[in-house]
C-alpha cells in the first residue's frame, strides 16, 4: 500500500490516529467491497470488454421498458408498441454523425410507415432544449424525438458511444444494433425491420448485405471493419497479444474507429505500455470529445503511474457526465484507498456496489 506520496507502507502499518484492530477491519471491508465489485461487474478494465454498443443488453432478451416525452411533451412507452418492429436511435444533436443517423432514420420512417414499425430517436437533454426542436424543424423530421432528462435511459441500457442504433421486435427483445454510422445504414436497417416483418429471408437479406458494402463501403473501410472484428474475436478468446496487431491494421486504415482505440487502449494497459495507452485514449477524444470510456481508460493510466490528482480529475468528470458511473466509482474508491483515506474510499466503494447489485435486482 502506499500513502498520498507514493511511498510503500510497511505491511500491517496502521495510519496514525487508528487504532490497529480498527485499521485491519476497515482493510478487510474494503477489499471485500472492491472485489465485490470487480466480480459483480466482470470486467473493470481487468478483462477486456467486448465493444457491443449495448453492454446491458442480451441479443434476444427483454429490453427494459421505459416512458419519455418527446419534443411535444407526449409520453411515449415502449412496451405500449408491442406487436410492431421498434428502431431506437441515440444521438447526440451536435454530433456530425448522429445528424446523418437522423437523416437516414427519416428514410427508415417512410419506407416502413406503413409496414407496422415504429422509430423513435432518444436524445440527451441538450443545454437549449429549443435547439434540439429547431434542428428537428430545419431536418423536417417526422418521427418523435425523446428526451432522456437525465441520461437514465442510457445508463440502464450500457451505451457508450455514440450515434447507436437497436432493433426490437415484436415481443420487446433486442436483436440487432448498428453503431456509429456509414453508407450502409439505411439499407441495413430496413432490411433488417423487413427481415423481422417476414417481408424478407435471412439468405435475401444476406445477399443484400454483400450487395450494400460491395456498392457502399471504400476497399479501405471494409478491411478495417474486417480486421477490426476479427481483433474482437481474438480479444474476447482472451489472446489481446494477438488482437493489437489486428487493431492496429484497423486503425491504420480507418483512424476513426473508436472501438479500436478503446480496445487498443486496454490491451496497451494491461501490458503496462502507459504511453501507449495513453495516446490511444486521447485520440478517441479527437472523435468523441466527451467519452466517458476514454476518460476511464486515461484516469487507469494515471492510477498505474501513481499520477493521483490527475486521475480524480478525469474520473470526476466521468462520473458528472455518465449516466452510469459504476466503473468511474470503482477506479475513484481505488484512488481513496492509495491515498489511505479510508473513509472516502469505503463510500465510493459502497456507491459502486449499490449500483452494480441495483442493476442486477439484488
Amino acid at each position: 500500500m502506499r500513502d498520498v506520496k507514493g511511498a510503500e507502507k510497511e505491511p500491517g502499518k496502521r495510519i496514525p490516529g487508528i487504532d490497529r484492530a480498527v485499521w485491519k477491519t476497515v482493510l478487510d471491508r474494503l477489499t471485500a467491497s472492491a472485489l465485490a465489485v470487480a466480480f459483480a461487474m466482470g470486467l473493470v478494465f481487468a478483462t477486456p470488454v467486448t465493444g457491443a454498443a449495448f453492454r446491458n443488453l442480451t441479443k434476444g432478451g427483454p429490453v427494459p421498458d421505459f416512458t419519455l416525452k418527446d419534443l411535444e411533451g407526449m409520453d411515449r412507452t415502449l412496451s405500449a408498441e408491442k406487436g410492431k418492429v421498434v428502431v431506437l436511435g441515440f444521438v447526440k444533436p451536435d454530433q456530425d454523425r448522429s445528424i446523418k443517423v437522423l437523416n437516414a432514420l427519416e428514410e427508415v420512417s417512410g419506407t416502413l410507415l406503413n409496414d407496422g414499425v415504429t422509430v423513435w430517436v432518444v436524445s440527451a437533454k441538450a443545454e437549449d432544449p429549443a435547439a434540439i426542436k429547431t434542428l428537428v424543424e430545419k431536418m423536417s423530421l417526422q418521427y418523435p424525438i425523446l428526451v432522456d432528462e437525465d441520461q437514465k435511459l442510457y445508463g440502464e441500457y450500457g451505451l457508450f458511444t455514440f450515434p447507436v442504433t437497436a432493433i426490437i421486435d415484436q415481443e420487446g427483445s433486442f436483436v440487432f444494433d448498428y453503431s456509429s454510422y456509414s453508407g450502409d445504414y439505411t439499407e441495413t436497417i430496413v432490411n433488417e425491420a423487413r427481415m423481422l416483418l417476414g417481408l424478407i429471408s435471412r439468405e435475401e437479406l444476406e445477399k443484400s448485405s454483400e450487395k450494400t458494402e460491395i456498392v457502399e463501403k471504400s476497399k479501405e473501410e471494409k478491411e478495417a471493419d474486417r480486421a477490426l472484428q476479427m481483433g474482437k474475436v481474438l480479444l474476447e478468446r482472451g489472446f489481446g497479444t494477438k488482437a493489437l496487431p489486428k487493431f492496429e491494421q484497423a486503425l491504420a486504415l480507418n483512424p476513426s474507429l473508436v472501438e479500436g482505440r478503446l480496445l487498443s487502449g486496454e490491451i496497451y494497459l494491461k501490458e503496462e505500455q502507459y504511453d501507449k495507452a495513453r495516446e490511444q485514449f486521447e485520440k478517441v477524444f479527437e472523435v468523441e470529445a466527451s467519452s466517458n470510456e476514454a476518460r476511464i481508460g486515461m484516469a487507469s493510466v494515471f492510477i498505474a503511474e501513481g499520477k493521483f490528482d490527475e486521475a480524480e480529475e478525469q474520473l470526476q468528470k466521468a462520473i458528472a457526465l455518465n449516466p452510469d458511473p459504476t466503473l468511474a466509482l470503482y477506479r475513484l474508491g481505488q484512488i481513496y484507498e492509495k491515498k489511505s483515506d479510508v473513509q472516502k474510499a469505503m463510500e465510493t466503494y459502497r456507491n459502486a456496489l449499490e449500483r452494480v447489485l441495483k442493476k442486477s435486482g439484488k
